[in-house]
Order: structure tokens, then sequence, then C-alpha cells
């Protein structure tokens, strides 16, 4: 169908105020915007949907038309599936965006295009927290479909552990309303595999009270090439047993402000009391980092943007991706850290920045998070299969500036992701969701997103012949190909 047409028809079934938009359009454009254009889908048009009932309305044309769709709010999906979805329609749930507090529940209400950055806000305000995830740009509903990690996970357990319940509009446009009282099936399904049951139009979180003042301390360490041994050897030991408030990022730093090239960064989060925090820190100031930004202050909102110099002033600013769009991903969870492959991994950042200088960049980030509430929650309460099976989270990056050189950055990502997966301590892959299938030359297979126990891939296969038969929702990450 043209999509002037599709317009039209759409016209008169939405309410007033959504808002339709064609290619070539600054509208659609601004809805069509990604964090990569690497193996991305492509759309006839862009619907901003103003209540739930548009969503409804847009999933019963589509279905009706056999015309494929997918939601978005944050823009930042890397996960190459999403490259089979053609010719579709795109509904931009940003503009479904409220937040409200219930201050006797201690619950917050959530729009299904809120991003993190909103909801961070909207809590500090109510002097209140919940874990999210370190990218303020992120959807919430995308984050806590795949599982939720991030910093106070230690504290709270991932942001779908503390998920009440969720409106879901289903493939044959039915809106439900899912939680443990109410098709409770679902509800396990939806928090670790919710891509494939369903589109969120708002959710509702449990949260806590804001601990230590809402005061957040971090640091920034920067460490040589040689010194990479001991200080994954330091992060190793210091994992085993950090608390509940502390959480690690390991970054790959290019160039310092100060001149210094090639540089492994210990990004250091301390969300407790603020004494407390000197032995922890300690341990690493002491292997003589070559600078040390020293202790800062951060409020909660502020943090993801101070946090290791001030880099998601780029990662995560819309404006800013356009620069470099064909931004690749390789993802591996570990359980420890192996020091020669580890090294060796560094140093190969190092060569090919150099060999590919002016043609593209290689990078790397690693989350060290904090287990403690996680591992609290019994592992079948959620379809999330992984909260003992994932110490660290590896995120390898590698963008090239042009696409004909795609085969080096690729062969690159995924030549190091089997090099982790070998000495990973699990012995396979074990994969987050969210960070998985991110280049299109290495595939993960379903158990590694979604277990490998028998009995998880049967329970989710079976929801979806029961709540998704015609397998509509099967762009990202599906359970059923």
């Amino acid at each position: 169908m043209l999509a002037e047409t599709i317009k039209s028809d759409l016209e008169i079934l939405l309410s007033p105020k959504a808002a339709i938009s064609l290619p070539c359009s600054v509208e659609f454009a601004q809805s069509n915007l990604r964090f990569t254009e690497y193996e991305r889908p492509t759309y006839l048009l862009a619907i901003r949907p103003s209540c739930a009932q548009d969503v409804v309305q847009t999933v019963k044309y589509a279905r009706s038309k056999g015309i494929p769709f997918s939601p978005r709010a944050g823009h930042h999906c890397v996960t190459t599936t999403m490259r089979h979805l053609r010719g579709g329609i795109l509904l931009d749930m940003r503009s479904l965006n409220g937040l409200t507090f219930n201050e006797e529940l201690k619950q917050v209400t959530v729009g299904g295009g809120v991003i993190t950055d909103d909801l961070v806000r909207f809590l500090e305000h109510h002097r209140m927290e919940v874990n999210v995830g370190s990218c303020p740009t992120t959807g919430v509903m995308g984050v806590s479909f795949g599982a939720g990690l991030g910093r106070l996970q230690g504290k709270y357990g991932l942001l779908h552990d503390n998920m009440v319940s969720c409106e879901l509009v289903l493939a044959d446009g039915s809106l439900i309303s899912v939680s443990k009282e109410s098709h409770p099936d679902l509800f396990w399904a939806i928090r670790g595999a919710g891509h494939n049951f369903g589109i969120a139009v708002q959710a509702t979180f449990q949260v806590y009270p804001e601990a230590s003042g809402g005061t957040h301390y971090s640091w920034d360490l920067e460490f040589g090439l040689e010194q990479c041994d001991e200080v994954f050897r330091t992060l190793n030991e210091v994992h085993t047993d950090m608390p509940a408030h502390m959480a690690i990022f390991v970054l790959w730093n290019r160039q310092s402000k100060t001149g210094l090239e090639h540089l492994i960064l210990i990004n250091i989060v301390w969300s407790g009391t603020e004494d407390e925090a000197d032995p922890w820190v300690g341990r690493f100031q002491g292997l003589k980092p070559l600078i040390d930004s020293g202790k800062t202050r951060n409020t909660w909102g502020e943090l993801p943007w101070t946090t290791y110099n001030g880099l998601n002033k780029l990662l995560s600013k819309p404006e800013v991706w356009s620069k470099a769009p064909l931004k690749m991903m390789g993802a591996v969870s570990i359980e420890t850290f192996d020091l020669p492959i580890t090294k060796a991994f560094l140093y190969s950042l190092k060569d090919m920045n150099e060999q590919w200088a002016g043609k593209g960049l290689f990078g790397a980030m690693f989350e060290c998070l904090p287990h403690h509430r996680v591992r609290e929650i019994a592992d079948d309460a959620t379809a999330f299969p992984w909260r003992r099976g994932s110490n660290h989270f590896l995120m390898m990056t590698a963008t090239p500036f042009n696409l004909e050189d795609r085969d080096h950055f690729e062969g690159h990502l995924d030549r190091w992701k089997k090099e982790f997966i070998a000495v990973s301590g699990y012995g396979r892959l074990q994969q987050y969701v969210n960070y998985g299938n991110t280049t299109s030359t290495m595939k993960d297979p379903a158990e590694a997103l979604y277990g490998y126990e028998p009995w998880r891939l049967e329970k989710l296969r079976s929801l979806k012949g029961k709540y998704d038969p015609d397998n509509v929702f099967r762009w990202y990450q599906p359970l059923i190909e």
C-alpha cells in the first residue's frame, strides 16, 4: 500500500490529537531517528499516538492490511533482528509520556514513551528512587521488558522486578492489564521477553525513598594499558564482595582531556554513606592511576551526565548520533575477567584505532554491577534467565565511517565475542536479551537470550502461541522465527 493511503485511512480511525508523518518530513525524521543506522528497520510512515486507543486502532488496522509495525521510545535499539522489518508502521511512543506518583503506595505510573532521564528527574522531585539503566535516553518500557540493569540493582533488583502492572496492547489489538493478579502467566513472560508479546502503553513500578539524601559519589580513574593486569585483577577481587551500593564501569578512552592516549577508565559510583567509600575506592587509587578525577558529588539526575568524563553527553544525545551513524556492537556476559584475554582485547583496540584512524572507531564499555537484591529473587520469578549467570556485561563497539569496510569491523566484534565466551566461566553464551544479536554476522541462539533450561523456552513459546499465535511481534529477538 502507498503511505498516503495508509495515512488517509488512519486519520479516520485515530484520535484528533494523534500525529501521522510521512518520509521527507521533519516530524518523520524525528520519529525515525535511531542510535545506529546499521541493520535498521524501514518504515512507510510514523504515528505519534495521543492515547492508548490510538495504539489499539493502529495495531488493528495494520493487522487487517498485513502491514508490519513496531513501537519505539528511546531510539536505542541495537538489535539487528529488527532489520527484517521492511516497509512498516512506526509507533513513536514518546508522545505517551505521562508520569504520576502514588504517595500512599510508593508507586509511579509511567507512560509507554517515557525515557529514563524523565523518570529519574520525576522521582527525584518526589525524593524517591528505583533501579534504572545507566543511559539516560533509553525507553523505560524497552529496558524493563528485557530486565533493566543498573547501578542500584544491588539494593532494588532489576527494574522489572519492581514492575507492579503493565497495560499492554496485544497482537489482536486488545488492551489488557497484566500483573500478578491478572494474566500472571503473561506478566511473568513480559519481564524478560516482553518485546515478543505486545506494546506497553503504561506500567506501574514500586519505588523507594531515596537513600543518602539523594547524593551519589563518583570517581573517574584512568590507567595506562601497561597497568591492565593489576587493574582487572583488583576488579575481580573487589567485585566478589563489594557492597550493594557500589557499581563499577570500565570504558576504553582513546584520548584524555590532557592528551594521554589509549586509557582504561574505571568509573566508580557509590550510593551509600560517604565515609564508607574510601577503602573500596582506595583499592583502585592505590594502583596509581595516571588521572584521578577525585570524588564528585552528584544528584541522581545529574549522575549519568557527569560520570566517565561526561561521555553520555555524546553517547546519549540524539543530535550527535548522525555524526557516526553506523554503530555496531558485540556483547557477552562473563563470570570474571580473564587477564590475558582482557589485555589482548584492550591492546587490539589500540591497534585497530590506529590502523583505521580516519576510517572508523573502536571502543568498549564493561558493566560491573552489584547483584545482591537481584539474586535474592527466585530464578523463575520472571523470564529473565541470568540472575546468577551474568556477573559482568561486556559491550564492545565498532563504528565504520563507510559501510564498505563493514567486514573488518564486524569481524573484530565477532572475534572478540567468541574469545570472551571461551573464557567467560560459563562455557557458553549467556546473553542479556537487550544486548543480543548486535551484529548480523554472528547469531545469538534463542537459548542464549531466554535460557538453556528446556522449560523456559517451552513456557515462553507456549505463551506466545496463546497471546500472539500469528507471531506478529517477531522483530525484536524473536522467540519463534
